[in-house]
Parts: C-alpha cells; sequence; structure tokens
C-alpha cells in the first residue's frame, strides 16, 4: 500500500452524503424495540453433526435453567462436550423462538470468554456505542443488568479459565439474575454458582460416538467379537475422553482400520491418557497426543495448513475459500484434496450444512504451542485474507464480514516481521471496519498503527497523513466535528510541507477539511477550500478524476446549503456524469449522487422527481450493505422528509424509525443525526396534533444538540423555537422555562 493513498479507494467518501436539512438524552442502552431474541454477535452457535449421548445432562440443564436457577457452572476438562452442550441448548431454543413455541426466555446470548468478563462482553454483546470509547464496557455491563432484570435472560459463557478471584467481572457476573450457563475446567467459583460437574461419556455412549464417525453415519455397528477390543480403548487408552474418541474413530476411518488393528497401533506406540480423578485434568494429553498423531509424518503441505488454523477462530470455514487461502502456501492444488485427507486423518472437522472446515480448540492449542506459526510461510494466507477485506466493486460488502475474526485472529497470533507489511494488513481491516461502520474497532486500529509507526519504524509522514484523514473520516461520521478538523487539518499541513501546494493529496485534504465546514455551517470557508481543490485537480488531473468529482460532490452540497441551487444542481450532475463514467450504475459512489442530487431537488420543491431518484440511491445501497446499515439509514431519512412534505405521516413516521434504529445502534444517543431524527418525528407527531409525543421528541433533539452544538447554534435555535411555540399552541399548563429546566435535569 503506498503512503498517502489509504483513503483514495473506492467509496472514501465517509462524510459524502446530503442528509436532511435538519442538523442536530443520554439513554445509555437500547430501546427494547430495537432489542432481537439473540443479543450477542455470535448468533450462528452450533454443535457439532455427531452430537451425541448427553441427554441425560441436556434435561437436567434445561429443568435447572427454565427453572429460574440463578447460574449453572458446567464443570470438566477440555474436549469432554461442554462446549457442544451449551451449544445444543442455544441452537434448541433459537429453533423453538424461530417457530413461535412458548419459551420461558425474552432474550439469549453466547458470550465466548477472553480473558476478563467485561472485555468479552463488549466484544461478544450486542449495545449502544458510547461518545467515549473508555465508556463502552459499562454500557455492555448496564445492557446486560437491563435485559436480565426480569429474570427473562438465558446467557452463556463458554471456556471461562479464570477463577472469581482474578476477575472482578465474574464477581460483577454473580449478581447478574436470570439464567447464566457457564462452561470451565474449574470445579468450582462460589456458593452463587450451582456446579453441575460434566462427567465422562459412558461406554455405550462413546461406542455410540465412534460407531457413527467410523462408519460415516451409515448405521454400521462395531462386530460382538469387536466390542471387547473397542471397550478397551474407550476405557483404558482413551480414558473416556469425547474429542479423544472422535479423532480415533477418524484415524480408523482414514485407515481402514479393524479395532483390533487400532488397538494394536495404539498400544505399540505406547498411547495412553491418563487424569487425576480430584481435578479432571488430564496429566498427559501433549505427550499421548504426539505419539497418537506423530508430527513428523505430517508432509510440509499438511503442517502449513494445521498451522494456519491453529490460528484460526473456532468457525467453519468454507472449502473454496480454505483453496484460496491455504493451498499457495502449502504448495499443494486442490487437485491434491489434502484438505479432505487431514479430516479423514481425524486433524480437521467438516461442518456438512456450511461445508465448511475447522480445527477443535484441543487441536489448534496443541498446534499453536508447538509450532508458534510464523508468517514468512504464511504470505499466502495473509494475502488472501486481506484481498477478501477490500470493498467489492458490485454486490454486497456484508458478505465478507465473516472474514473479519480471520483476520483479527491473524493480527494478533502472527507478528510479522516486517513491521510495514503488518501496519499494511491492520489499515486494511480497519478502512473495512470504517466502510461498514465498525467505528470504534476501525478507530483503534488506526491508533495502533500510528504508534508502530512512532516508534518501531522510519517516520514515514505521508502515510501517518493518510492515516490522520482516514482518523478524521471516523470523527465525521460521528459528528465529532471539531475532531475531525484537527485531524483533517494535521493532514492538510503534512500533504502541503512534502508535496507543496500543486499535488492530488494536497487537493483532497482541501475537500476533506471543507466537508468539516460545510457540516459545521461554515459554507464560506468550505467553498473557499473547495475552490483551492478544483483548481489544483483540473491543473494536474484529467478532467474526469474521481477525486475531482468529490469536490464537485461536497460543493454542490454547499451551495444547495446556500440556496444556490441552479449552482448544486449542475455541479451534482458533473459528479454525477464522472462517476457513471467510472464505476458503472451499481456503485455506492452512483448511490452518494444520486441521493445529493435529490436532496437539491427537494429543496426546491420538486417532490415527486426527489422521491424516485431517492429510491435508486436506496436500492444499490440495500444491494450493498442491507437494510440495517448506516448509509441506508441515510435515505430512508431523507425519503421521510419527502413524505412529510406530501403529508403522508405514517409513511414518513416509518421510515424515520427505521432510520433512528440503524443511527442509535451505529452512534449511540450523542450525535447530530440522532438530533436530526428526533426533530423530524417531532414534526411528524405535531402535524398530527399528537402534541405530548412531538413535545417529548423536540426536547430528545434540543438536549442533544445544545450538548454539541451549543445553545446559540442555528440548529438549536430552531429546535428550540419549534418546541416552545408548540408548547403554547398545545395549552400545556405552567411554565414552559420550568418545564425545560426540569427536563434537562432527568
Amino acid at each position: 500500500m503506498k503512503p498517502g493513498t489509504v483513503n483514495k479507494v473506492k467509496g472514501s467518501e465517509f462524510y459524502g452524503d446530503f442528509v436532511g436539512h435538519d442538523k442536530v438524552t443520554n439513554i445509555i442502552i437500547f430501546q427494547d424495540k430495537e432489542r432481537e431474541f439473540v443479543v450477542t454477535h455470535n448468533a450462528d452457535i452450533k454443535p457439532v453433526s455427531y452430537f451425541t449421548g448427553r441427554e441425560t445432562e441436556l434435561k437436567d440443564l434445561r429443568q435447572r435453567i427454565e427453572e429460574g436457577s440463578k447460574s449453572v457452572l458446567v464443570s470438566g476438562m477440555g474436549g469432554i462436550g461442554k462446549t457442544h452442550i451449551c451449544r445444543k441448548l442455544f441452537e434448541e431454543y433459537l429453533n423453538k423462538h424461530a417457530s413461535g413455541e412458548n419459551i420461558p426466555f425474552c432474550h439469549i446470548g453466547y458470550i465466548e470468554y477472553n480473558n476478563d468478563m467485561g472485555s468479552s462482553l463488549q466484544n461478544c454483546l450486542k449495545f449502544k456505542e458510547q461518545d467515549k470509547p473508555e465508556q463502552n464496557q459499562e454500557a455492555a455491563w448496564k445492557e446486560l443488568e437491563y435485559l436480565a432484570a426480569d429474570g427473562r435472560l438465558l446467557l452463556f459463557v463458554d471456556n471461562v479459565n479464570v477463577t472469581m478471584k482474578e476477575d472482578e467481572g465474574l464477581k460483577r457476573l454473580k449478581n447478574i439474575p436470570g439464567a447464566v450457563v457457564l462452561t470451565s475446567r474449574r470445579t468450582s467459583f462460589s456458593k452463587e454458582f450451582k456446579t453441575y460437574k460434566i462427567g465422562f461419556l459412558d461406554i455405550k455412549q462413546c461406542k455410540d460416538i465412534y460407531e457413527k464417525i467410523r462408519y460415516e453415519d451409515s448405521g454400521i455397528k462395531v462386530s460382538e467379537e469387536e466390542i471387547p477390543d473397542l471397550e478397551y480403548i474407550i476405557e483404558k487408552l482413551a480414558a473416556r475422553h469425547t474429542i479423544t474418541i472422535e479423532f480415533l474413530a477418524h484415524l480408523a476411518q482414514t485407515k481402514h482400520w479393524t479395532v483390533k488393528k487400532l488397538r494394536d497401533e495404539l498400544e505399540e506406540k505406547g498411547f495412553w491418557l491418563e487424569y487425576r480423578d480430584e481435578e479432571d485434568e488430564l496429566i498427559n494429553i501433549q505427550k499421548s497426543y504426539e505419539i497418537l498423531y506423530d508430527l513428523s509424518k505430517l508432509t510440509e503441505a499438511e503442517k502449513n495448513i494445521l498451522e494456519a488454523f491453529s490460528i484460526f477462530p473456532y468457525i467453519p470455514l468454507a472449502a473454496e475459500i480454505c483453496n484460496q487461502w491455504l493451498l499457495a502456501d502449502a504448495g499443494a492444488s486442490e487437485g491434491d484434496d489434502i484438505l479432505i485427507g487431514l479430516y479423514r486423518k481425524g486433524w480437521l472437522q467438516f461442518d456438512m450444512e456450511q461445508e465448511g472446515y475447522s480445527l477443535h480448540p484441543v487441536f489448534a492449542k496443541f498446534i499453536y504451542d508447538k509450532w508458534r506459526p510464523v508468517a514468512e510461510v504464511h504470505h499466502g494466507l495473509i494475502k488472501a485474507c486481506q484481498k477478501c477485506l477490500e470493498i467489492p466493486e458490485s454486490g454486497s460488502v456484508m458478505e465478507h464480514q465473516k472474514f473479519i475474526p480471520f483476520a483479527e485472529n491473524i493480527i494478533e497470533k502472527i507478528v510479522l516481521k516486517d513491521k510495514l507489511k503488518q501496519t499494511e494488513f491492520m489499515t486494511q481491516l480497519a478502512y473495512f471496519l470504517q466502510y461498514i461502520a465498525e467505528y470504534e474497532k476501525a478507530m483503534s486500529l488506526y491508533k495502533k498503527v500510528l504508534d508502530i509507526y512512532m516508534n518501531e519504524l522510519e517516520l514515514n509522514y505521508l502515510y501517518v497523513a493518510s492515516i490522520y484523514n482516514n482518523l478524521a473520516g471516523i470523527y465525521m461520521e460521528q459528528g465529532k466535528y471539531k475532531s475531525a478538523e484537527e485531524f483533517f487539518e494535521k493532514s492538510l499541513q503534512i500533504n502541503k510541507s512534502i508535496l507543496g501546494e500543486n499535488h492530488e493529496d494536497v487537493a483532497i485534504s482541501y475537500n476533506s477539511l471543507a466537508g468539516v465546514y460545510k457540516a459545521l455551517g461554515k459554507y464560506e470557508k468550505a467553498e473557499e477550500l473547495l475552490k483551492k481543490g478544483i483548481s489544483i485537480c483540473e491543473n494536474i488531473l484529467d478532467e474526469s478524476h474521481p477525486i475531482l468529482a468529490t469536490a464537485y460532490n461536497i460543493l454542490s452540497q454547499v451551495y444547495m446549503e446556500m440556496e444556490e441551487y441552479k449552482k448544486a444542481e449542475k455541479l451534482c450532475k458533473r459528479c454525477l456524469r464522472i462517476r457513471e463514467n467510472i464505476s458503472g450504475y451499481s456503485s455506492l459512489d452512483i448511490a452518494i449522487s444520486y441521493n445529493n442530487l435529490a436532496g437539491i431537488y427537494y429543496r426546491q420543491g420538486e417532490l415527486k422527481k426527489a422521491e424516485k431518484i431517492y429510491i435508486k440511491s436506496l436500492q444499490i445501497r440495500e444491494s450493498v450493505f442491507g437494510e440495517k446499515h448506516i448509509k441506508t439509514a441515510i435515505v430512508y431519512h431523507n425519503l421521510a422528509e419527502i413524505y412529510m412534505d406530501l403529508e403522508e405521516y405514517d409513511k414518513a413516521k416509518k421510515m424515520l424509525y427505521k432510520s433512528l434504529r440503524i443511527r442509535k445502534r451505529t452512534f449511540g444517543e450523542k450525535h447530530p443525526d440522532i438530533a436530526n431524527s428526533y426533530y423530524c418525528l417531532a414534526r411528524a407527531y405535531e402535524k398530527e396534533k399528537e402534541d405530548i409525543t412531538a413535545l417529548n421528541y423536540y426536547f430528545k433533539a434540543y438536549r442533544i444538540c445544545v450538548l454539541l452544538l451549543g445553545f446559540n447554534h442555528f440548529h438549536t435555535q430552531d429546535v428550540y423555537t419549534n418546541m416552545r411555540l408548540l408548547w403554547y399552541k398545545s395549552m400545556v399548563r405552567g411554565s414552559f422555562n420550568d418545564w425545560l429546566e426540569k427536563k434537562m435535569k432527568e
């Protein structure tokens, strides 16, 4: 990635849309109507396809949690089925909810524990992002406490590997009402957690698992004469350790071994698992696995692929993607069937429903600790994953979201010796996260990149300027205009000092900074900067260059705000022509131009013409981002403005609520666009003579405006005036000033 070009990839115009004509409390958690049944990001939680033998545990745990048991500790060693029991219950309640069955829970969630409860909750739970990032963890806790308040929350927390004393978050968790199911190798936490010990499967259940895997679910059974040998393997050699029995079955299936042959091979190699009864801990598992799976007999290609899987999260990765990501580093081709081979040997698991491969965490840890994968032998993987994070030219960008956990794990678990390549990968992921409105994650990565540049690399000021530019873009989206101005200004000064005045990066900086001033209502200043940027572009670039199109786009919005509509329309159409010639009709940039052109027609009262163009913009956005993305919400809001003026208030409110839900999920409560949504809802309810509801929405908008813009800002004054007039018109008793003061203190 070339320094100075981070912000020039497709779709970089993060702040490029017209978002209504009114820019304008502070609730920590979601409103009830915004919550879904699954309250965590982990909705696709499934047990293995051959889950068996835990009917008693499932029944007991189901009864405990449905009786309102406050919390349950599921204890036992790794690899005996704790996770899959919880996954089975999670899937069961999910299916019952989907089919409309009556269940005792309003919400369920699945948390993957990682280091501490607070950060695990922040990573997995859906909650309102706060204005200050340091408040997000507390916001997650507040959301959880609210969800659990009526005792109708079921929360699974998987793989808790510390004691109560070691994690203050676990102490806080014990006070949460509702059913909380932990999985852990620890045998006890505190009296608040009722211990439910998961033991080993009995011999018959282990035999069922063996037969199901060994004979590929065909219904074939082990012969009578082989049963004693199988029971000996299960009881004496594998210690009834579930995951080990699964892998032994895979081994026998791959090698076409009889049970007798499997026993002979294991005994000849000295394979034998042993555990301490009082601690449920296997004491020689790694040594035994090394005997069973002789790593020296793996080919270099197989070793390379297993290393890669040891880095991945425990999520099935589609076979097609596995081929694209892994085969080049392994020096293999699809015809070698190396993934199928590793599955048949028992190393990899294959999810039939998702048609994807994964490596069980027990083996992932074993492989990772043994080999400590290095970047030098996984360049193809890193490059391919990075490519999957590129913004697609067409189609839905949301299809690529599934690669984010893989990218995050690669960054975390493989430290590239080449710090420059590491920062490129981190920047690529940060940009993708920014594009899909995961702003806090993106900002965190950008700041880490800056830290590496400042402390570990020879300082490349142009690259730093590009990161400043992208950070400023996030602040713009969050409505933090002063911070955006500061970082755009930093980027501009670096670019001017190194590149001189006549350079495209300087033009980009002028465009970006002008966008801030446009948002702040400083239109003359914005116009001045844009004309500078356009002058540079016209001198050094082709007349159809995308940077020039961006400048035309922002300047058209400035003229629209200045009510110079003919100028605005001319520039917007010029921008649209450039983008149509470069990008094709399905690009997001085209959608932005459609949206802004519609805004110009709307301002001139050409409502039907504006509606038609807004719908064209909406169709593109829904196909690229889906219906629940912030970039789609912009058009929902703008269509609502149309319906307001057409006096179709039900349509308007429907669009406003759709937009508001998305905006609040993305920005939290403290954002100008949230105030804008409240203000428009207030207008709609006022038109329908629902004065009390309208007053409440006016106040919500007013409080945000005062907080972000100050009392004297013209948007704040606009809201204040409308609220005050409605108060007196509605003949509410008492003093308006007293009412307002009381509301501000709430």
